[in-house]
């Protein structure tokens, strides 16, 4: 299995031969393919090869092992420790889920083309819905995906599920638990007898690697799991903004504007990339709010939920706030004094909503106003790709 992509091109190649195939080799199927795809990834945008960002919610890339671990790896690696506590494990359980990721896919969220010769033109068409949602590299091992290259026809969950990677940490474990004294055999055999891998020996070449890391992110999983709608550690730095600037808040493609939505006002603009990127302060402000202001925080929300998922917002002075929505965390406490380009959260799916992203909005005296327009007054272009 591989980790990243060689290169932006293969992957898009690929995804375009196998859309122009279909409708020869399986029309059937190809009509299939469309209805799997959920709402939320018809909302989002294109799925991208590049690393999520230069900054995830795990910190900007760490050494362990002697082994450079990027931002993207950091970031798969701090949620797979995540959801050990959160299920109430033990930093076993961590070690040996990082020692298999890392064996798999090099702790990448990898989708899968379907090209695979040992699949059926159905089995082909489904596992390549994987390319759909976001994912850092492309593999082709069987109906493989994700960071633990688990299986669909292996009845590990379906694509859209194991394309989660929440997902696929408690699959993993769930499988985990149920093998025989799992807590006090060696490594390898604990990860064997999860993943029935042909090579089921290689993982305790990774047990030091995956030790360090579980004991560097640990402290911040057991605090997520004692409070997971609270503020996550700010572990990401700022951008360098002059004082009075504005900038767009966050990197990613601009999906819905302001004005009427499905028979109401949609108050902001929303902007899609991978599932944690960074948000940052689009000026400077006191935040007045950060909280989860729906039923649930601690997970993807829904069109059946209400609120904002987890908010915050700022009072930039002279009437003028802003809203930053859907958060997968924030970093920020209410009263706190926030520069332009100082990080506030990440970009989730909490609240009402069918995809990760962020909703901004721009308010004068309480009223929304067109993000758009306004910020482009400002020199700030929400249509750009990147923040700052």
């Amino acid at each position: 299995m591989s980790g990243t992509a060689e290169g932006l091109a293969l992957p898009y190649a690929k995804r375009w031969l196998w859309k122009a195939a279909a409708p020869v080799a399986i029309p059937v199927f190809g009509v299939l393919t469309l209805l799997l795809i959920p709402l939320a990834v018809l909302a989002a945008p294109e799925a991208s090869t590049s690393p999520a960002s230069s900054c995830s919610i795990a910190g900007t890339g760490a050494s362990a092992a002697d082994i450079e671990l990027d931002a993207v790896q950091m970031g798969h690696a701090q949620t797979i420790v995540a959801v050990a506590a959160a299920g109430g494990l033990d930093p076993y359980a961590a070690t040996v889920a990082l020692a298999t990721a890392y064996q798999e896919s090099r702790i990448r969220m990898l989708a899968n083309d379907g090209s695979s010769p040992e699949l059926t033109a159905e089995q082909a068409a489904v596992t390549a819905t994987s390319l759909t949602y976001p994912h850092d590299g492309l593999g082709s091992d069987h109906d493989s995906v994700n960071t633990f290259q688990q299986r669909w026809t292996a009845e590990w969950g379906t694509v859209a599920q194991l394309m989660d990677p929440v997902y696929a940490a408690e699959a993993f474990y769930r499988r985990l638990v149920e093998v025989p004294n799992w807590r006090t055999i060696p490594l390898t055999q604990a990860a064997q007898a999860v993943q029935i891998s042909a090579t089921g020996g290689a993982y305790a070449r990774w047990e030091p690697l995956a030790r360090e890391l579980t004991a560097m992110l640990w402290p911040a999983a057991q605090a997520t799991a004692v409070d997971a709608s609270g503020a996550a550690a700010g572990v990401c730095p700022g951008l360098p903004v002059p004082a009075g600037s504005w900038i767009r808040p966050t990197a990613g493609t601009v999906t819905s504007g302001y004005g009427s939505r499905w028979g109401t006002l949609h108050a902001g603009v929303d902007i899609a990339g991978p599932r944690d990127t960074p948000v940052y302060a689009a000026a400077d402000g006191t935040v007045v709010r950060a909280e989860c202001t729906s039923a649930y925080c601690d997970r993807d929300g829904a069109l059946s939920l209400a609120g904002y998922g987890n908010l915050v917002e700022f009072d930039h002075g002279g009437g003028v706030t802003t809203r930053y929505a859907h958060l997968s965390a924030y970093t920020v406490t209410v009263g706190q004094r926030v520069s332009a380009g100082g990080l506030i959260g990440f970009q989730g799916s909490t609240g009402n909503s069918t995809g990760v992203h962020l909703h901004l909005e721009v308010r004068l005296d309480g009223a929304s106003v067109d993000p758009v327009p306004w910020l482009a007054s400002r020199g700030v272009d929400l249509h750009a790709t990147t923040a700052g």
